[in-house]
């Protein structure tokens, strides 16, 4: 475990951000390696019909993880300040609170998946393939959101190690049951995804005997299931307003991909490579924006707010370093790698995504001010102004399927998101700025370090 409390703050960032970059690493390399298994062994239409999918897997799995990140805030919080049995309080509410919105998110998708595809324009000769990837991703939303939970609640007390250690082991085990499936039991589409479901499964069990032999003070009994109106009330409004704020984006994204849907095969395939590409290259942002979340929050618990801007900078520093690289790698080596995704495409084909990248890849500076501070007033528990940039986005999106891809074509979704990162990153930023400003001063009694409560509730 690591307190975020004490210590120079870069450090600190560095330290916790590199577990949670490595594990987006492994993740992103088992989704890439899904992609190039499915686009070489089954074909460009079967690569169409999952990347016709992504925006609503990346819905569902990211209203999971706005949820339980959401809840880990207060549970971060309440370690910081020392309330173990709040926290652990707060964990079962977290578990009950979780499952009822899995249990709805999967019951929602399998009574109206046909309509929900349809609405999104998905060709004909993908629909029954992306129908049956869908499905089988929903109903493993319950290993998915075990898994997720269990990682949360780890972080929220600085553990961010053995999160990592067991999703290598997961994508090792995805990569080897793709393989298996797809290529040795040619199992199609369903194959891959039926290989997800059992990786998280079995990430999840591991993860579950982790917590009970090591970290057994995070373990809940039946008396830690009381609700009070207040606390219930401030741990709904952490995690809905993260899940909301997910949720927001996702659905604009499903909006744009019912846009992107209809120029058919070859733009779905180029896009959905392009779009494995971007999620692979602002890794970096999404680990130190993780990291923000869990620093801010165990800060706040311990009143050390003078700490909380020291954290913002040096997540802005490292940010900006990133971006630098992204940019110097796309435009150096963004055609090799697109076409290692989509090796007998078309010229058409890999055109497309390779524009794609080197136009948005100069906008990363403006996403990592947006998702950094964004994070941070989540973590400081102010919701509404991130909710509120995220409607934002939604109603651009809106505006890009109804004026500028009838307008531009193609290009009409490729400008989409920076001129969003652009004019959201300064909405963020400058009440970011205003709100840590006038955060209160630190608290003049001196904190119980958490770390010795734990060493002395464990011996």
């Amino acid at each position: 475990m690591k307190e975020l409390t004490s210590g120079k703050p870069l450090k600190l960032i560095v330290s916790f951000a590199l577990p949670v970059l490595l594990g987006l690493v492994f993740q992103q390399a088992y989704n890439l390696t899904d992609t190039i298994i499915i686009g070489r062994q089954l074909g460009q239409e079967a690569l169409a019909a999952v990347g016709s999918t992504t925006a609503v897997v990346s819905l569902m799995f990211n209203i999971i993880n706005g949820l339980v990140t959401g809840f880990a805030i207060i549970v971060a919080k309440n370690f910081g300040a020392g309330e173990h049995d709040e926290m652990r309080r707060t964990i079962a509410r977290t578990i009950t609170f979780s499952a009822a919105a899995v249990a709805v998110i999967i019951v929602g998708i399998a009574c109206f998946i046909d309509p929900l595809l349809r609405a999104l324009q998905t060709p004909a000769s993908i629909f029954e393939n992306a129908r049956t990837y869908l499905l089988i991703v929903d109903f493993g939303l319950v290993a998915t959101l075990i898994y997720n939970l269990e990682s949360a609640i780890l972080r929220a007390v600085g553990d961010s190690v053995i999160p990592l250690v067991i999703l290598v082991i997961s994508t090792v085990l995805n990569i080897g049951l793709d393989v298996l499936f797809v290529c040795g039991l040619d199992t199609g589409v369903s194959g891959a995804a039926l290989a997800t479901v059992i990786a998280q499964f079995v990430s999840a069990v591991i993860c579950f005997i982790y917590l009970l032999k090591k970290r057994p003070f995070l373990m809940i009994k039946p008396k830690d299931f009381r609700f009070t109106a207040s606390s219930t009330a401030e741990l709904l409004s952490a995690g809905c307003g993260m899940a909301l704020m997910y949720s927001i984006v996702d659905i604009g994204s499903i909006v744009l991909q019912n846009g992107i849907n209809g120029f058919g095969e070859d733009i779905i395939a180029a896009h959905t490579a392009a779009r494995k590409l971007f999620s692979f290259t602002i890794m970096p942002f999404s680990a130190i924006s993780a990291t923000l979340v869990t620093y801010s929050s165990q800060n706040r618990g311990a009143g050390k707010y003078s700490r909380i801007g020291k954290g913002v900078r040096d997540g802005l520093f490292l940010g900006f370093g990133c971006a630098a690289f992204d940019v110097l790698l796309i435009y150096t080596l963004g055609r090799l790698m697109v076409s290692f995704i989509l090796p007998d495409c078309a010229q058409y084909v890999e055109d497309t995504a390779v524009l794609y990248l080197q136009v948005n890849v100069p906008f990363y500076f403006c996403l990592t001010v947006l998702l950094e501070l964004r994070s941070t007033l989540q973590g400081l528990g102010r919701s509404v102004i991130p909710i509120i940039a995220s409607i934002i986005e939604l109603l651009w999106k809106v505006c890009t399927v109804m004026f500028m891809i009838p307008w531009l074509g193609y290009m009409g979704v490729i400008l989409s998101e920076p001129i969003i990162w652009t004019v959201c990153a300064v909405i963020i930023g400058f009440i970011a700025l205003v709100t840590i400003r006038r955060l209160p001063k630190d608290c003049a009694e001196p904190q119980i370090s958490t770390e010795q409560e734990v060493k002395g509730a464990n011996t």
